[in-house]
């Protein structure tokens, strides 16, 4: 009988130091307060890496890519973000976190309606990760999403998204 070679310990657990894995994610949210002009509602996916820092802290770089849907012309906005995602919890394959995400965008048209085209993004949340076997985990979290261009175009024309909403995703250790 052939022995098993043991799994990594980066491929058992997502949060462990020097592990790398590819993050595939969905993403829905509806605009929850702070309404400008109109509500907007945005839809999307990411695309991202993550790397272990220390055990239960990740660096993580994502690029989304959301539909937005707002009054008028409806936006489609990418972006690149880079940010944190510790552990507070752990018991057996399930692990719970706490997220948070600095970056930019640009979209095809003004975002939210009387914005700018750029903006920068703040993206955070909770969530779970469950290891499903060696090397693959689902993520499932609420992330709440902000759109602002930061009053760089001025006071006037500084509306923001304020969205959450639910995510849904994959870990795939390599």
């Amino acid at each position: 009988m052939r022995a098993q070679a043991p799994a990594s310990p980066a491929a058992a657990d997502p949060f462990e130091a020097r592990g790398w894995h590819l993050e595939l994610a969905l993403h829905g949210a509806a605009e929850t307060w702070n309404y400008n002009v109109s509500r907007e509602e945005m839809s999307g996916l990411s695309a991202g890496l993550t790397y272990g820092l220390t055990g239960g802290l990740v660096l993580a770089a994502r690029a989304p890519l959301y539909y937005i849907s707002q009054r008028g012309t409806d936006a489609m906005l990418f972006g690149v973000s880079a940010g944190v995602r510790g552990r507070v919890y752990r018991r057996g394959r399930l692990s719970l976190f706490l997220e948070f995400d600095v970056g930019i965008s640009d979209a095809d048209t003004n975002t939210p309606p009387g914005g700018t085209r750029f903006n920068y993004l703040a993206l955070g949340g909770g969530g779970a990760v469950i290891t499903l076997r060696p090397g693959l985990h689902a993520v499932a979290s609420l992330r709440w999403a902000h759109v602002s261009n930061g009053g760089r175009a001025g006071r006037d024309r500084n509306p923001d998204i304020e969205a959450v909403g639910p995510q849904l995703g994959v870990l795939i250790g390599f």
